[in-house]
């Protein structure tokens, strides 16, 4: 065995023994405010330590004289309803005859989908589309793409926007790049 061990086996031997000294002293005092044990009740071990309701000193519970009612849970109340105006449904702008059947931003590849139109626009084309197509109006831009995400299909976007845009040149290089963006989301 070497020292270290031996030095713990010490250590525990002093700990136990201060633990019993311990318990020796609080056993005293608790027999000052427990009752005399019973002459019936067998004696407790030298080593064991009883942890009896008695031998702490606390009293029985005492016992109801009438039995335990049941609890009844309070009645449910049924909430009353909230009143909710629907919001206005956005009828989608009826299809327009398509003129635009040969442009090519119906042909080409828009890329990546996204579902925010939004996160499909570069700084530069969102600068370039304000400046030009929006005519520097960022709150109309703004409600103009807001507008465009509601809806399903392309053919939706170019009614919307021969509705509110009729002086575009859908030919433009500039709305060539806008519609583009469209398709990222609406195919």
């Amino acid at each position: 065995m070497d020292k270290s061990h031996t030095d713990f086996l010490k250590e525990c031997e002093a700990e136990l023994a201060s633990l019993k000294e311990r318990i020796a002293a609080l056993e005293e005092k608790l027999s000052a405010y427990s009752p005399e044990p019973e002459e019936d009740a067998p004696a407790p071990e030298e080593d064991a330590v009883d942890f009896t309701t008695e031998s702490i000193g606390v009293p029985d519970a005492p016992v109801p004289e009438e039995p335990l009612q049941e609890a009844t849970a309070p009645a449910f109340e049924e909430p009353e309803p909230i009143e909710v105006e629907p919001e206005p449904i956005v009828p989608a702008p009826e299809p327009v005859p398509d003129d635009t059947a040969g442009m090519a931003w119906r042909k080409d590849k828009p890329g990546l989908a996204v579902k925010n139109i939004r996160s499909g626009i570069s700084l530069y084309d969102r600068a370039l589309f304000i400046g030009t197509l929006f005519k520097e109006d960022y709150a109309l831009y703004d409600a103009t793409i807001a507008n465009l995400n509601t809806l399903a299909s392309l053919d939706q976007a170019v009614a919307y926007i021969k509705e509110h845009f009729p002086d575009w040149d859908l030919g433009s290089n500039v709305v060539y790049n806008f519609m583009m963006a469209l398709r990222k989301k609406l195919g």
